[in-house]
């Protein structure tokens, strides 16, 4: 289905994409930190959310 080349591509670009994502957060929690108080926790409930829904998708193939 994925040949290696598109496999290496799509590593490499999450990797690149995610590092580009970082970079602009940092830049952007400088320059207004008011804005960014709160964002660890979103983050933390956004995370909590898809492995829940995760566990609820593996659990219902057993059923």
């Amino acid at each position: 289905m994925f040949t290696e080349g598109r496999k290496y591509f799509i590593i490499f670009f999450i990797i690149v994409f995610v590092a580009g994502l970082i970079f602009a957060y940092r830049k952007d929690i400088k320059k207004n930190p008011k804005i960014f108080k709160g964002a660890s926790k979103t983050l933390i409930v956004i995370f909590l959310f898809l492995l829940a829904f995760i566990a609820v998708v593996r659990m219902t193939k057993f059923f």
